[in-house]
């Protein structure tokens, strides 16, 4: 009895000794949540949107044929479709932002149009962007979204962000006197200020359209699956943690999409499409709406095959395996370029990756990223070679798959990797090249291959920031485990 009662205080000392678990974080926990909306926990019938928010506020449209259609994503998540003809869902009672305001919605645009809408704050009277504000897509030319609101103001507020053409999120912030805002996303944080004169209350608030002269209009193909309002201005802590939320509950990640309209090409082994004969690769589909496939460029053809750590790879082998960018190509300045690969077997001035004319060798004009030697254990960007002043960088070669950024523009380039980055200047500049090719160079024709394996390459018509090299380097890090 003893023992047996020594075993049980232990354990009921041990487990009055435990913290109880953290409860997860949901948008109730925040002060001055008007009203929430989730697809996956909200009741949706009948054209109305349940509210999660304990207001009772819900979104609804009673005419069964503007009502937008409860579905689920190829993942399995639930969300409202709103068709971009005539959907719509009206919030039923409109609050009073004049303590300032913090919303967030999580969205896909299915199919973009200019200037249609997304969500909208109105007055009855005028456009809804004249006293309130409208999330809105920009305009199709540049793939972005925007927030636009205060136009009747001096100074207006005008906020973008990238349509990645995926499911995506927004957290827009204003403050209490309507001067300061803020726009987050994956891309980091966007301010803007508009001239001093506080929201009050609008007449009308509309999920999948805008507002003008008390008619819905500019209805928006958009998916919603979760959407939420607070009537003040959230602290930057409390955004952070509502980011976060909205990161982990819909499994939202940067990928290069994020990128935008200057992302001239993109190839994923994991997501891209593939023509293969036995294996071979005919054509590696790009992910972009360029179109700017790899495709079979030399006598040999690589290998889509799974590497060691059980990955898939497109393998190179060395001898007469080539891909080339199908066209028409871009002007390679300003341009990024980022590529995850691993070098299999280290050969003297072997090409990975290179740029060039129609005539003479790849890096005279244009740049080859290449294994300096077999000796040296590098990698190296060389380019403009027929300069003075040539660009010349290098970078450790691990052995292992790894990622290599790399920037030119206005005389300066840069080469990163997760370790750092180094930069050079050169002469001349870049134009359009005849020809990029994956595995090898160029010098009149193919030569120098590489044996090297090859899982991502990402094109961008625009010097990527330091920050956007981190994310670059982080989504391939994550990936595969680099």
């Amino acid at each position: 009895m003893t023992v047996l009662g020594l075993r049980s205080i232990g354990r009921l000392r041990l487990s009055a000794g435990r913290r109880p678990l953290a409860a997860p974080f949901s948008p109730r926990r925040l002060p001055g949540l008007a009203f929430w909306y989730d697809a996956e926990v909200s009741g949706y019938a009948g054209g109305t949107w349940r509210d999660l928010s304990g207001n009772d506020n819900h979104a609804a449209q009673p005419t069964v044929s503007r009502q937008p259609t409860k579905t689920a994503d190829v993942a399995g998540r639930d969300l409202l479709r709103f068709d971009g003809v005539n959907d719509a869902l009206l919030v039923g009672s409109p609050p009073d932002l004049s303590g300032g305001l913090t919303f967030f919605v999580v969205y896909r645009v299915r199919t973009p149009v200019d200037f249609h809408g997304i969500f909208t704050a109105s007055a009855a009277t005028g456009t809804d962007h004249q006293q309130f504000f409208t999330l809105q897509y920009e305009q199709v030319t540049n793939q972005r979204i925007q927030v636009f609101g205060r136009s009747i103001q001096p100074n207006q507020v005008v906020s973008q962000g990238v349509d990645s053409t995926e499911k995506q999120y927004a957290i827009a912030t204003f403050d209490d006197d309507g001067v300061d805002v803020e726009l987050r996303d994956l891309n980091g944080i966007k301010g803007d200020t508009s001239t001093f004169a506080p929201f009050g209350t609008p007449a009308a608030m509309i999920l999948g359209a805008r507002y003008n002269e008390g008619t819905v209009f500019r209805f928006g193909a958009v998916d919603i699956y979760e959407i939420g309002l607070y009537t003040r201005e959230l602290s930057p802590a409390e955004r952070d943690q509502l980011e976060a939320y909205v990161q982990q509950r819909h499994a939202i990640a940067w990928n290069p999409r994020f990128i935008g309209d200057d992302l001239a090409w993109f190839h994923d082994v994991d997501a891209s499409g593939f023509v293969l004969t036995s294996g071979l690769v005919d054509q590696w589909n790009d992910l972009t709406k360029y179109g700017r496939h790899w495709i079979q460029s030399g006598a040999g053809r690589p290998l889509k095959t799974i590497d060691g750590e059980g990955r898939d790879v497109v393998r190179f082998d060395g001898l007469d395996d080539l891909l080339g960018l199908a066209g028409p190509l871009p002007i390679l300045e300003p341009l990024s370029v980022g590529l995850v690969y691993r070098l299999r077997e280290r050969s003297d001035f072997a090409g990975i990756l290179s740029a060039t004319s129609p005539a003479g060798t790849d890096h005279s004009d244009f740049w080859t990223f290449r294994n300096a030697s077999a000796a040296s254990l590098e990698t190296q960007l060389f380019g403009r070679s027929a300069e003075s002043d040539p660009l010349s960088l290098s970078l450790g070669d691990s052995g292992t798959a790894q990622i290599a950024v790399w920037s030119v523009g206005s005389g300066t380039g840069e080469l990163r990797d997760g370790g750092g980055s180094n930069t050079d200047s050169f002469g001349g500049g870049f134009g359009a090249p005849s020809a990029i090719v994956l595995g090898g160079r160029y010098a009149d024709a193919p030569f120098g291959y590489a044996a090297i394996d090859v899982l991502a390459t990402i094109g961008a018509t625009r010097a990527l920031s330091t920050s956007d090299q981190h994310r670059l380097i982080a989504w391939a890090n994550a990936k595969w485990s680099l």
